[in-house]
């Protein structure tokens, strides 16, 4: 008998490759799937051209009690009327109402934070979020991290127990092109794949930007994501502006390309200066085209880049400078970091290990 496994979101991007990895690669003669989110036109079609079952549940962004109720009620409802074996819940307003519906319901819940919640914020709002982190807490069934620094999180900050916790990362396909010598002396392109958001930090970019610009005034910018939840819009406006880059920067919406993939070609380098990330697939993306990745040391980031061994792993503003000069001024060390780069992707980031995992996961819990 196969084992039926609804997966519960309210977000896309980098989370909605995570499921389309697993809709795309999973055993169908041992699995069956369904998708429960919002309303989304890619959501819809990737669901059609793929034959899985997809649920409209509005489970909006932000707080608002009664829609929050609501929202828990039709899960609640939906888990009780369909019995699945496992529900795998994503993100923080899915993965909170998720995991509180399937203990109702007494279905095992699987909860994958990707970025746990809290650390998109400051102040009142960070607490608030680490609060609602705690008190679901007592309704976590299962905890699968996309990497060892969101295990670390949810092992010592919320408290969840050591065995309620797995780490699968994210993965993807990897090709089998090298990194080729590339010469930075008379063409510079530094971008990102981000939204504009708190989390992502896109006015360091731009402050980066602007010092570079100021050394190699050939240098080009762009960011694709832009258009969807894009909170640090005004300000990220505002820096281009502020800085006299408007002639140097091309801001992309999702869409804009073919794939991520054709735009990452278009890099030499990729830069990602995150407050936090679950593990970017961007990233992984980008070490996949043998684009050189600097970027934060934040969760997520930080277990894919190590410094001077495969990229560069930065903190402050003059860090990220250093960084850039240091690959434009020695194609043969980009080469090398490069080059170890896709070595480790392959090791360690690769699909067809995830998904022999992810099954194998899948099957111990519902047992």
């Amino acid at each position: 008998m196969k084992t039926k496994v609804v997966h519960i979101t309210q977000g896309f991007g980098g989370l909605f490759t995570y499921i389309k990895q697993i809709v795309k690669k999973i055993d169908y003669e041992q699995f069956e799937l369904e998708i429960i989110a919002p309303e989304n036109q890619e959501c819809r079609i990737f669901c059609e051209e793929h034959s899985i079952p997809y649920t409209v549940i509005s489970l909006e962004r932000g707080f608002n009690p009664f829609k929050d109720f609501i929202g828990l009620l039709k899960l609640y409802n939906f888990l009780k009327k369909t019995k699945p074996d496992l529900i795998h819940v994503h993100s923080a307003k899915a993965g909170f109402l998720g995991r509180i519906a399937g203990k109702l319901a007494g279905i095992k819940s699987i909860y994958t934070p990707h970025g746990i919640s809290y650390l998109g914020f400051t102040g009142v709002k960070r607490t608030v979020f680490f609060s609602l982190e705690v008190f679901a807490k007592k309704y976590t069934a299962y905890v699968l991290a996309c990497s060892e620094s969101e295990k670390i999180r949810c092992r010592y900050e919320v408290g969840i127990p050591e065995e309620k916790i797995k780490v699968i990362p994210n993965s993807i396909e990897v090709n089998t092109t090298l990194p080729q010598m590339i010469d930075s002396s008379a063409k510079l392109h530094i971008g990102t794949v981000a939204r504009l958001t708190y989390a992502k930090n896109p006015v360091l970019f731009v402050e980066i930007a602007n010092r570079i610009k100021q050394i190699y005034p050939y240098a080009e910018f762009s960011v694709l994501g832009a258009g969807f939840t894009d909170d640090l819009k005004p300000e990220f406006l505002a820096a281009i502006s502020k800085y006299n880059l408007e002639e140097s920067f091309a801001i992309h919406e999702w869409g804009s390309f073919q794939s991520v993939e054709q735009y990452l070609k278009t890099l030499d380098i990729f830069l990602m200066p995150s407050i936090f990330e679950g593990l970017p697939f961007a990233l992984l993306e980008a070490v996949n085209e043998n684009v050189l990745c600097i970027t934060s040391k934040c969760d997520g980031c930080c277990v894919v880049i190590n410094n001077n061994e495969n990229g560069f792993s930065c903190m402050e503003l003059d860090d990220y400078v250093a960084a850039i000069k240091k690959a434009v001024h020695s194609p043969q060390l980009s080469y090398d970091l490069r080059l170890q780069a896709k070595k480790d992707l392959q090791e360690k980031y690769n699909a067809d290990h995830f998904i022999i995992n992810l099954q194998n996961y899948y099957l111990s819990v519902k047992n």
